[in-house]
C-alpha cells in the first residue's frame, strides 16, 4: 500500500477523521482522566462523595478505548497500555513520599511512563511486522 492509498481522499473522510478525533479521542482522554482522579480520590483520600471505585476503573478503561478509536488505532490493543500508563503512573506518584508537594513530579511521572510505554509498543508492533514479512516471503 502506498502513502497515497492510506491518506483520505475526500473532504468527507477528512472531516470524519477530525470529528472522530474530537468526539472519541479528546472526550475519551477526559473521561479516562476524570474517572482515574475519581478512583484516586476514593481510594487514597476515602472521599465518599465521588463515584464508586468499582465503577470508576471500568469507566477509565472505556475512556482509553474511546481514545484508541479516536486516534485511528482500533484493533492495535497494545496501545491501550500507552493510554493507561498515564493514570497508572499518576497513582504510583501518589505513593512516592514527597511527590505530592512537587508540581512537576506528576507531569514527569506521566510523561516518562507514556514515553517508555509507547517505545515498547512500537518495538512490539515493529517486531510483529517483521515476523509477518518473513512469513510472507517464505510462502511460495
Amino acid at each position: 500500500m502506498s502513502a497515497d492509498d492510506a491518506s483520505p481522499k475526500t473532504i468527507g473522510q477528512k472531516a470524519w477523521i477530525a470529528a472522530r478525533f474530537v468526539l472519541f479521542g479528546l472526550i475519551g482522554f477526559w473521561v479516562m482522566l476524570g474517572f482515574t482522579v475519581a478512583f484516586a480520590l476514593r481510594v487514597f483520600d476515602h472521599d465518599q462523595h465521588t463515584v464508586s471505585s468499582f465503577l470508576s476503573l471500568p469507566l477509565a478503561v472505556v475512556g482509553a478505548v474511546m481514545m484508541l478509536y479516536g486516534v485511528g488505532e482500533w484493533g492495535r490493543w497494545a496501545y491501550l497500555w500507552v493510554f493507561l500508563s498515564i493514570p497508572i503512573s499518576l497513582c504510583f506518584c501518589l505513593c512516592v513520599p514527597g511527590a505530592e508537594n512537587s508540581e512537576e513530579s506528576p507531569v514527569i511521572f506521566a510523561a516518562l511512563a507514556a514515553f517508555f510505554t509507547y517505545a515498547g509498543v512500537q518495538i512490539y508492533y515493529g517486531h510483529r511486522v517483521r515476523e509477518e514479512t518473513v512469513e510472507d516471503d517464505r510462502i511460495p
